[in-house]
């Protein structure tokens, strides 16, 4: 088959890790693979998945620059299938569509908590897109989605037919390598904590460093890796909690695994994840792996808390009890195995596959069985 990935920036994010490592492994199979970049923003070109590079920049400089030039492409297609990566690809591909009339199928994929489609984005000038976001759906073919709860979610707001509706969590490369070479903790050294995202608001890294300086002993130390507008903010809490010389942050971190292998407990204390990324990475190299249990993908990717510790969202306690139970309750490394099976790159692989045949070998759209 002929594929194209569609996503609007191609960067160190979750929505291009797994874009880059599902078009390797489709290429590795014999089909041809492209992905289409709408937007190219600074540094994007620096944070690149490294793994997978055949790129087809658009540079569209805003949402309607993007679907035009999505039009001309549409209208000299040589794919069988799009497969766009998150709202905004769902929008544009959508509505380039539309309007050139392509009859090549296209799939959706939700890989965000907050959405106008269901009624939870804060910023009220977006919710007037609504009327846009509602043409642009009725022309895909088929949608997926990174959690079940997301899945629901959306069928809940929307009259879509859920046989066009499939949940596929992220894929994890090469799980089963990674998680034999990681060295379990309790080093005399002391322990290493890690956290991992972009330092802004809705991941409350602050939670992190408040609940870490009440269970780390002195000889335990934290690395955030990760960059954002908040850094100076959470340098300065540092200092305020007494934990400065504790803590490293690390900036961007190309190679995430080497520093997983390296560290003991994962802890993400987000607001609101679809998915979770780095939870199922760090179970993939065998860490302890604490969550705060927001909406929508932590709790499923920890298997409700049989692969890892579940904490309640904007409670130090809550999370300080979870962290403690990571270091001297820690889960067994065959069930942690068991979890980080189930986003092996080859079963995903083909439950994409799976999925987009039974698209191309249907007719009708999203609101219609397949």
């Amino acid at each position: 088959m002929n594929i194209a990935f569609i996503i609007s920036d191609y960067n160190y994010h979750g929505g291009a890790k797994k874009t880059a490592s599902l078009a390797e492994r489709l290429k590795s199979l014999g089909h041809s693979v492209d992905i289409i970049v709408i937007r190219c923003r600074e540094g994007d070109l620096q944070t690149r998945p490294s793994n997978f590079s055949n790129i087809l920049d658009l540079h569209g400089s805003g949402l309607f620059s993007g679907i035009f030039k999505l039009t001309k492409i549409f209208g000299h297609s040589r794919y069988d299938v799009y497969i766009c990566i998150g709202g905004y690809s769902n929008l544009s591909a959508g509505l380039a569509k539309f309007l050139s009339r392509c009859s090549t199928p296209i799939i959706g994929s939700e890989n965000f908590a907050t959405s106008i489609l269901i009624g939870n984005y804060p910023k009220f000038f977006f919710r007037l897109l609504l009327p846009l976001l509602r043409l642009a759906y009725a022309q895909l073919n088929g949608l997926m989605f990174v959690s079940e709860r997301l899945r629901l979610e959306f069928l809940k707001k929307n009259s879509w037919h859920p046989s066009r509706c499939i949940t596929i969590y992220n894929p994890v490369r090469s799980f089963n390598e990674r998680l034999k070479k990681h060295t379990m903790y309790k080093k005399k050294s002391g322990l290493t904590f890690l956290g991992v995202g972009v330092l802004e608001p809705r991941k409350r890294f602050d939670l992190l460093l408040k609940s870490f300086s009440i269970v780390a002993k002195p000889s335990d130390n934290l690395l955030v890796a990760g960059t954002g507008s908040l850094k100076h903010k959470l340098e300065s809490l540092t200092k305020e909690l007494g934990i400065e010389s504790q803590v490293c942050f690390l900036g961007y971190v190309d190679k995430i695994e080497s520093l997983m292998k390296n560290s003991d407990i994962l802890v993400l204390t987000s607001n609101s994840e679809a998915f979770g990324m780095v939870l199922a990475e760090g179970l993939a190299t065998g860490m302890q792996v604490v969550s705060t249990n927001s909406f929508s993908g932590p709790a499923e990717v920890l298997g409700n808390g049989r692969y890892g510790f579940l904490a309640d969202v904007d409670n130090v306690s809550s999370i300080v009890s979870s962290m403690r139970a990571a270091i001297y309750s820690p889960i067994p490394r065959e069930i942690i195995h068991e979890g980080a099976s189930r986003f092996s790159l080859d079963l995903i692989t083909n439950k994409y596959l799976e999925f987009i045949s039974a698209v191309i070998e249907s007719e009708g759209n999203i609101y219609d069985p397949i």
